[in-house]
């Protein structure tokens, strides 16, 4: 089995931040049900969040997914869609790239999508601005509350060789997540 890549743990402040702009965000645009989640930027629930959050593994010897777990409670209503921050970021060997699926049981038993099908972490992403903080964006488009409890798995990552058609020298440089390549 070729070891290719570590997870690890954003920083605190990096995890406070991310935090707060989010929830601070979704009380303007109200895209989830805000009852569960006003509450999580006191700085009691911050800490004990950052405590519970647990670098992912793969469950059995033969598994491909490292399964990613929920720092906290989620309940996310029937047509709504959540950012999750994850408080992972992770080093991987160039020519690796993390690809992120759902949880098969959240998909086929509770219709759990992640919002931009799979998510492709590229190996540079890990010294983004943000420390590479991995965030995953789930929607419920079941018919009934999607419910996670602190430290359920509902993600899993999988690690994929990937090859280059480029002719040309590449000397981009990320600095952020989400849309950031080519600015």
């Amino acid at each position: 089995m070729n070891r290719v890549a570590e997870f690890e743990k954003v920083s605190f402040e990096q995890w406070e931040k991310n935090v707060r702009e989010l929830y601070a965000n979704l009380y303007v645009s109200r895209k989830c049900n805000l009852t569960t989640y006003q509450l999580r930027t006191h700085d009691d629930y911050l800490e004990e969040d950052y405590n519970r959050i647990k670098l992912p593994i793969r469950a059995t010897n033969g598994s491909a997914g490292h399964d990613i777990a929920v720092p906290y409670m989620i309940i996310l209503e029937p047509g709504k869609i959540l950012k999750i921050p994850t408080g992972l970021r992770c080093k991987m060997e160039e020519g690796y790239v993390m690809m992120i699926y759902p949880r098969s049981s959240l998909g086929t038993k509770n219709l759990m999508f992640i919002s931009n099908t799979t998510p492709v972490i590229d190996s540079d992403y890990y010294y983004a601005d943000n420390e590479g903080h991995i965030f995953i964006q789930i929607e419920n488009r079941g018919h009934r509350k999607l419910v996670l409890d602190s430290g359920d798995t509902f993600a899993q990552a999988v690690f994929v060789p990937f090859g280059v058609a480029d002719i040309e020298e590449v000397s981009g440089v990320r600095t952020g997540g989400f849309g950031s390549t080519g600015r």
